[in-house]
């Protein structure tokens, strides 16, 4: 039987078992799609790809391979669910995306050379972060000047020309409390505390990663939420979110993992009925007689 489904993954690790475990609960088929063991064409032709899934699930670890290949799986009409912006863009394209949707974020700064950089770190103040555009690649804690110029000469150096422009954020996780809301489906479904020294409303939390998830397009996001001076920000979004230590959100019966499949349910439901319908309408077409 051929999956419906598919888990883009190079391994299956405890999420995404959990994830198929869940998708087989709800009988729904799935598999692994290793991403790099798949020639995709470029001509949009769905007959070229043995096997294609109707619905794709990003896991994919590699950023790079994912951005490229997740257009190609919906030009082929497979349905993905993926961070939105933050599964293909980068943390400018994230940044801006939540700005204009009048969400809070830390003060932040595009900085593309050391000198730029240095500039925004003595306007924001220390400790601050640099943010690598890429999404999922690891910030880096400035808690001082020293350490800024060595971290940015090193960059400079060695580091290839496509990482050089950088987001410089304000404050560093390592000094606030912050957590983690897993958004599938518009709604909260899980929540990963990532700081003993939490206190504020974990619900608001919730309605705010909601809100950043809504602005970005996304399905399935794990949305970084940080408790700050001004209030609560959305730090960060990552393009994969490690669901493995969530607790269910505030009302949800479900866990990440049954609330991701029972999306998958809606979709492929969903897809169904629109099939059915361009059926419906092309036999209904064929059937009027055009007039002369």
């Amino acid at each position: 039987m051929t999956a419906e489904v598919g888990v883009l993954c190079a391994r299956v690790r405890m999420e995404e078992k959990r994830l198929i475990a869940a998708l087989a609960a709800a009988e729904i088929p799935a598999r692994p799609v290793p991403p790099a063991r798949l020639p995709l064409p470029l001509d949009s032709s769905p007959s070229a790809v043995a096997n294609a899934p109707r619905l794709l699930i990003d896991r994919c670890q590699d950023r790079a391979v994912a951005a490229a290949i997740i257009p190609l799986w919906r030009a082929l009409g497979t349905i993905v669910l993926d961070a939105g912006l933050a599964a293909t863009g980068n943390r400018l394209a994230i940044a801006t995306a939540l700005g204009s949707a009048g969400l809070p974020r830390p003060a932040a700064r595009l900085a593309c050379a050391t000198t730029a950089a240095l500039n925004a770190l003595d306007e924001l103040t220390y400790p601050a972060t640099l943010l690598p555009l890429r999404p999922g690649d690891a910030g880096i804690v400035l808690p001082d000047r020293d350490t800024a110029e060595a971290v940015l000469e090193h960059r400079e150096v060695l580091g290839a020309k496509e990482d050089r422009p950088v987001v410089i954020q304000a404050g560093a996780l390592v000094t606030g409390a912050w957590l983690v809301v897993d958004v599938v489906g518009g709604r909260a479904a899980g929540r990963q505390i990532a700081a003993d020294n939490w206190v504020g409303s974990s619900r608001e939390a919730e309605r705010l990663a909601e809100q950043a998830a809504a602005a970005l397009g996304a399905a399935i996001a794990g949305v970084v939420i940080a408790q700050t001076d001004l209030g609560l920000v959305i730090w960060d979004v990552p393009p994969v979110s490690e669901f493995r230590l969530a607790v269910n959100a505030t009302g949800c019966e479900r866990d990440v993992a049954g609330a991701i499949a029972a999306l998958v349910g809606v979709r492929l439901r969903e897809s169904g009925a629109a099939r059915v319908t361009r059926v419906l309408d092309a036999e209904v077409c064929a059937s009027v007689p055009l007039s002369a």
